[in-house]
């Protein structure tokens, strides 16, 4: 579950103590705070990330009255998945036992804000798992010292698989655990050997692919809105987004070119 408050200038504010039954990781974007958590208190800085531990009772307040607005980002992640990461990762089974509140990295921030954001953009299934994984084993190898443990057997067939499975569902909402069953891998294993194989993560390559097949289409004559739902995309601006990332001009304006380019007068604008 993901939350997101916004706070506007005013009198400073403390809410009870209570607890969660999940882990809740919260990105404090601009705005000092202060927790009470295991019978302390804490400064949180602006850009902090904070991972509160199930059952834990905590207390949050300002510090002092809010001379501008701020923003928090939450997320509340299940145990039992954590832990499932973690034995994933480490190659045994294994309890994450998060528990440290602070977490000082600026790149596990940037990484959850990204989750975040993925959410918001309405980004696919695939590349909010991926970046979910990615995002907790950064967690996990910061907080525990979890390192992953012997690597797997190559899988170059499973892969293999894998990227078939892709290929031939492009258009599709497809999520890490489906391309999981397919490789008969577990989703940490699968994404690892993935990206060993193809150079990408899943996620990516299925980006790639999609644009690679709206490339064609286009030139076949197809609108902009047509391709974005026939490649998977979640709508035009979603689409024009990543074709503007990978091929560095918007589709239409792709088009235009790519006709000009083979003889024929582009369309008036």
């Amino acid at each position: 579950m993901l939350e997101r408050y916004r706070y506007g200038p005013g009198p400073a504010v403390a809410y009870p103590r209570h607890a969660h039954e999940e882990y809740q990781v919260c990105l404090n974007l601009e705005l000092p705070g202060r927790v009470w958590y295991r019978r302390a208190w804490h400064t949180i800085a602006p850009r902090s990330l904070t991972v509160v531990a199930p059952q834990e009772v905590h207390e949050t307040r300002d510090p002092d009255d809010r001379p501008a607005g701020g923003r928090y980002r939450v997320f509340y992640l299940d145990p039992g998945a954590v832990d499932a990461v973690a034995g994933a990762v480490a190659g045994r089974p294994a309890r994450a036992g998060l528990a440290d509140l602070l977490v000082p990295a600026d790149e596990l921030f940037d990484r959850f804000l990204r989750l975040h954001r993925s959410y918001q953009e309405a980004e696919s299934r695939l590349t909010r798992d991926c970046l979910a994984q990615a995002a907790l084993v950064a967690l996990l190898e910061r907080q525990r010292g979890v390192r992953p443990g012997r690597p797997p057997a190559p899988a170059r067939h499973e892969a293999e698989r894998v990227r078939a499975y892709l290929m031939d569902n492009l258009a599709r909402n497809v999520s890490l655990a489906d391309l999981a069953r397919v490789a008969n891998l577990s989703p940490y294993h699968l994404a690892r050997t993935f990206a060993t194989e193809y150079g990408l993560p899943p996620h990516a390559y299925q980006i790639q692919a999609r644009v690679g097949l709206a490339r064609r289409l286009l030139l076949a004559g197809r609108s902009a809105t047509e391709v974005a739902y026939a490649t998977g995309f979640y709508d035009p601006s979603h689409f024009t987004r990543h074709f503007r990332r990978v091929v560095g001009v918007p589709p239409g304006g792709y088009a235009r070119s790519a006709r000009t380019y083979n003889g024929e007068a582009p369309e008036p604008a």
